[in-house]
């Protein structure tokens, strides 16, 4: 079975669409002029509604690439602030680095508050971060 693009179903279904003539007799319907005008006003028809056509799909495609774009940004934060927090020497079982629209949120919990303010620092160094939310825990000390 073959595949065919995208494009080419549009354009298909834009001719269905698009035809004003009637089927089968040749009648003109809507225009009331020669054979000859009504091929050129489905032409007309059809170049209308696959200009339309086009641009919601630009619309769509810009949409998608927006939040894929913002997603994909964000997964490489993430990733830069968990090297970040390696190279500080944090443990990464547990340290939790999410990040959202450019805001990393930590979580999980460190041996000490001198850890926390180093992973909240060390995040805090990737250019791209706007905000670091800190939602780490420090351990309590065991007697």
């Amino acid at each position: 079975m073959r595949k065919y693009p995208f494009g080419v179903a549009c354009v298909v279904t834009l001719l269905a669409i698009g035809c004003k003539r009637g089927a089968g007799d040749g009648s003109v319907s809507g225009s009331g002029g020669t054979p000859g005008t009504a091929v050129a006003d489905d032409l007309k028809g059809v170049a209308k509604q696959t200009e339309k056509t086009a641009k919601d799909i630009g619309h769509a495609t810009a949409d998608l690439a927006d939040k894929a774009g913002a997603s994909g940004q964000d997964a490489w934060i993430t990733t830069k602030v968990k090297s970040a927090l390696t190279g500080q020497g944090a443990d990464p079982l547990h340290v939790h680095v999410d990040t959202n629209g450019r805001v990393v949120t930590l979580s999980g919990t460190v041996p000490s508050a001198a850890e926390r303010d180093k992973a909240v620092n060390a995040a805090r160094t990737v250019t791209e971060v706007v905000e670091v939310k800190d939602h780490l825990f420090v351990q309590a000390n065991a007697h």
